[in-house]
């Protein structure tokens, strides 16, 4: 697939849509990534985003933006984040005139994230280019209406059918009913706007395991194709976690990204927890934990000096995390991981020997296993670090081979054969 069309209907631009120019967290990340890889394959790219930010990246690899120039939902007018967050007209039109006046036969449009500006309503104008179209996953929000197929109240995984009456009726989101109400709505949108009948080019999932939730919402298992993330290593080097005694969480500091519970195990546990993020509980958790270490939020290379002092990384999300990128840069440094068990990264790491699972939710199971990670022995942590260091990065892709994989498809939607 990647070679033969790749060299015969090569994109002439890729238009990569997504609601923030600036990265907040993971998902914009990779899109930032993706622009600069293809831009070093000397492929031209026009970005369009939701908001109004000034990414320097754009300039500085010459990328073509178009801004729609407004805030997320939460930070808006709440009128209008009721009404914008189901169809904003606004981002319909600008993506629908930039079709109409610049869309070749080789364009191709990637979508990635839209649910906190953009809203469904920019499917409706993509229906032109449909086949030309990819469409990236990096949550559930294409599927289930809060994004994760979570019941947030009962801190429990869900298996409705999306829009069913038993969905329809259930209380799941982390806010309120009245909240769960209005997503339903959008969720309705978005399959209007999506239409039965469309030819999409593809569905890209970041795990395979996503794609259950998919056909469970509707979707047909030929439009879904498995793309893991790429990453690399924090450091070049296996870090030497058998001289060390810190734990590590590095992640948003919000209540399902699971801090609360990594700090009250560790404190259990009596070992000690550093910390590498920002989010909204920062203050109350440096105010209840003072014996530990709270770094704030660090840049790649800077968490890349950091860690070099770690034993393991613990993992304690509060939802199913479809793909753990820290996770897999850290593994792949020789570092062992303490993750939840319901990762879908979970079944690969005690496969492979590269660390340990638990309920993390459970304070006394998590603070049992830290305790066994600290106890154990120099060489059989050694040992750890070690598959870690030899077999993590294989969970993921490289950034080039994730680069090549997307650019095959690019050129397979081309010449017909996706």
């Amino acid at each position: 697939m990647e070679g033969r069309q790749a060299v015969n209907q090569p994109a002439e631009r890729v238009v990569i849509i997504n609601d923030f120019s600036i990265a907040r967290g993971g998902a914009t990340t990779l899109v930032l990534l993706l622009l600069r890889l293809l831009r070093a394959r000397d492929i031209p790219v026009t970005m369009i985003v939701g908001d109004d930010g000034d990414n320097p990246l754009f300039s500085e690899l010459g990328a073509d933006v178009v801004r729609l120039g407004q805030k997320e939902l939460l930070k808006g007018n709440p009128l209008k984040t009721v009404l914008n967050g189901i169809h904003n007209g606004s981002a319909s039109a600008l993506i629908r005139d930039w079709i109409e006046h610049n869309d070749t036969p080789r364009t191709i449009y990637h979508v990635h994230i839209w649910s906190q500006i953009l809203s469904p309503s920019i499917f409706v104008p993509l229906h032109r280019v449909a086949e030309r179209t990819l469409i990236h996953a990096h949550d559930s929000f294409h599927a289930c209406p809060n994004g994760a197929y979570m019941n947030y109240p009962r801190e429990t995984q869900c298996q409705l059918v999306p829009l069913g009456r038993d969905c329809l009726t259930t209380h799941c989101d982390r806010r309120s009913y009245a909240h769960k109400l209005w997503r339903i709505t959008r969720q309705a949108r978005l399959f209007s706007a999506m239409g039965s009948d469309i030819p999409w080019g593809k569905f890209l999932l970041i795990h395979e395991k996503m794609a259950a939730g998919f056909l469970r919402a509707g979707y047909r298992a030929e439009d879904l194709l498995a793309i893991r993330n790429p990453a690399s290593p924090f450091v070049d080097h296996r870090v030497p976690v058998e001289d060390n005694s810190s734990y590590f969480f590095i992640g948003r500091l919000e209540q399902e990204k699971g801090p609360q519970d990594a700090l009250a195990a560790a404190r259990l546990a009596g070992v000690r927890l550093e910390v590498v993020g920002d989010g909204p509980l920062k203050e109350a958790l440096v105010a209840q934990y003072p014996e530990m270490i709270f770094h704030g939020w660090r840049r790649a290379e800077e968490i890349g000096e950091l860690i070099t002092t770690a034993r393991a990384l613990v993992i304690p999300s509060r939802l199913p995390e479809p793909f753990g990128l820290v996770a897999v840069e850290a593994a792949a440094s020789g570092i062992p991981l303490i993750l939840t068990e319901m990762a879908f990264l979970a079944d690969e790491v005690i496969k492979d020997g590269t660390g340990i699972t638990c309920n993390t939710q459970d304070v006394a199971h998590f603070a049992a296993a830290l305790h066994s990670m600290d106890a154990m022995a120099r060489e059989d942590i050694r040992q750890m670090s070690e598959r870690a260091y030899a077999r993590a990065i294989a969970m993921a892709n490289t950034p080039d081979g994730w680069a090549d994989k997307l650019t095959g498809i690019y050129a397979d939607l081309l010449a017909g054969e996706m």
